[in-house]
């Protein structure tokens, strides 16, 4: 039997041999017409701006076979979000926004990042080809400096916004046309975290977070809206949001130095309630400042404590640590050079980039100023499976201390610490000054003054470590911002924005870029892109 088999199989071999063997040269074998794309930048990222910039590009269509008539294609441009899986889009069709070979339109989507597709398709025998590019859209409302100025009593809002390295548009008044009255300016604050932004209009009569898209303020966007109870006439004199610690936080202190908090791990969560009691139990109010750590994980930040506030009433420093209600005292690990309780009337408090928190305080007995830094963060413990989730101990660390030297510091305005050397800058009559903590025994050197002109403000803005930024982008938020009007002139147009790199070994300032005919400026932030 098994004989029998094997020769069954042999003769079916045989017989597809023989088979395949009579079959060659039975087929007939085309070539097929391969496309080639040039003109587009595969795998780079164009950017333009929306409503501003044209979308223009000519692609050239080379053949194999010679069929370089525009007329032997078919060409479909299509664009959708980056990261969107294609196979989920129910609308295809919305994703085409030109059906010819060369494009060339206004661009007029949202700002964000899209991946663009490039499609050509052979007439003749249905094949595709093609070339894809990311683009990124931004507008003059999604990202840029936002320049808060006075219109005679109303909120203005001018909007510098950097193009590219060298190339800048200035938006004037981008509320003119509102009939909409927020009030008088008082400053503006940006908050920015992975998973929220807030861009807070600070006024006499209220608080609003202004829309993300277009930056317009109205009774919808009202801050007291994230209250349980909503307040009225909320003006918030300071706010952060807390990024690496295991509840995240916002922060925020209004004007009755009462202290707020919403757990921002919580959803739908609110505003509730003051929590201005040391340990739940002892009253205090706030300063208008509030710390938190832009520490990353790979550098002991993840795990910290997420706020630091300044206790007027007891003079102190406070924290408010993961899994607890109210502030306490904080306390420091390793080499200490002050204590919690300062003794002290703080002036200023800025939280830096490398996660170091810098406060400037002024001692009521003799009006010195001192300069103290620390740092938050934490110690992690693993559990004792790997199923078990580890524990954090808060550690605390000091950097800096002492006492701050130079001319004009009893009469000192205006604070701004460098987010990359450990500099501070302040203005006293009308000149900015800049101390080097590293070398504190050395008196502060006059850097700054501009005659026939006001300083109204000196602003670090820092970039956020988790957003593509190129080079230049991000070397923006180690740059001094000095925002100034010119004396006598029209208030419409008197406002004056410079921005200076700030070299180390306390070298001279250099003046990177200026922007004249502003408005009459109150205060100045960086609005990042969302992510």
């Amino acid at each position: 039997m098994r004989k029998t088999f094997i020769a069954i199989i042999a003769a079916v071999v045989a017989a597809l041999a023989i088979s395949c063997a009579e079959d060659k040269g039975n087929y007939d074998y085309h070539a097929i017409n391969e496309v080639t794309i040039s003109g587009i930048k595969t795998g780079e990222t164009m950017t333009k701006v929306s409503f501003i910039d044209h979308l223009v590009i000519d692609p050239q269509i080379s053949s194999s076979m010679g069929k370089n008539s525009e007329n032997d294609y078919e060409y479909t441009w299509k664009m959708m979000p980056a990261g969107v899986d294609f196979d989920k889009i129910e609308d295809i069709d919305a994703t085409i926004i030109s059906r010819e070979r060369k494009i060339d339109q206004l661009v007029t989507w949202e700002p964000g990042d899209y991946s663009v597709f490039f499609i050509v398709k052979d007439k003749d025998n249905g094949l595709c080809t093609t070339a894809s590019f990311k683009l990124r859209v931004k507008s003059t409302t999604s990202e840029g400096w936002m320049v808060l100025c006075d219109n005679n009593g109303r909120s203005r809002m001018d909007i510098i916004f950097n193009v590219d390295a060298d190339n800048d548009l200035i938006a004037h008044d981008v509320w003119q046309s509102s009939d909409f009255n927020p009030g008088r300016p008082e400053k503006i604050i940006f908050n920015y975290t992975i998973y929220e932004t807030a861009a807070l209009l600070v006024t006499d009569k209220s608080t609003y977070n202004l829309d993300v898209t277009d930056l317009h303020a109205g009774e919808d966007n009202e801050l007291k809206w994230r209250f349980g109870i909503p307040p009225e006439g909320l003006r918030v004199q300071a706010s952060a949001m807390s990024q690496f610690s295991i509840n995240n936080l916002w922060v925020l202190v209004n004007e009755k130095n009462e202290v707020y908090v919403l757990d921002r791990s919580v959803n739908n969560s609110v505003f509730e309630f003051p929590v201005n009691k040391v340990d739940g139990t002892k009253d205090f109010k706030a300063a208008p400042f509030v710390g938190v750590s832009y520490n990353n994980v790979y550098s002991g930040g993840y795990g910290c404590a997420p706020a630091v506030l300044y206790d007027m009433t007891n003079r102190q420093f406070l924290v408010i640590r993961n899994n607890s209600h109210y502030p306490s005292p904080i306390a420091f690990s390793g080499a200490t050079m002050f204590t919690a309780q300062t003794g002290r009337d703080i002036v200023w408090m800025e939280s830096a980039k490398d996660g170091r928190i810098y406060s400037l305080l002024r001692d009521p007995a003799d009006n010195r100023l001192y300069f103290y830094c620390f740092e938050l963060r934490a110690n992690y413990t693993p559990g004792s499976y790997w199923w078990e989730e580890g524990t954090y101990e808060e550690y605390n660390v000091q950097h800096y201390y002492g006492e701050v030297l130079g001319n004009g510091l009893a009469t000192a305005t205006m604070y701004a610490i460098n987010h990359q050397f450990p500099y501070i800058f302040y203005v006293s009559n009308n000149t900015i000054y800049q101390f080097d903590m590293g070398h504190p025994e050395e008196q502060a050197k006059e850097v700054l003054s501009f005659p026939g002109e006001t300083i109204k403000c000196i602003k670090f803005c820092p970039m956020v470590a988790w957003e593509s930024y190129e080079d230049w982008e991000r070397q923006r938020g180690y740059q001094l911002v000095v925002g100034t009007t010119k004396d006598g002139a029209d208030k419409a147009d008197c406002g004056v924005v410079r921005m200076y790199e700030v070299p180390n070994l306390m070298a001279p300032l250099v003046k990177l870029k200026e922007y004249q005919g502003l408005g009459d400026i109150v205060d100045i932030a960086y609005k990042e892109r969302k992510k």
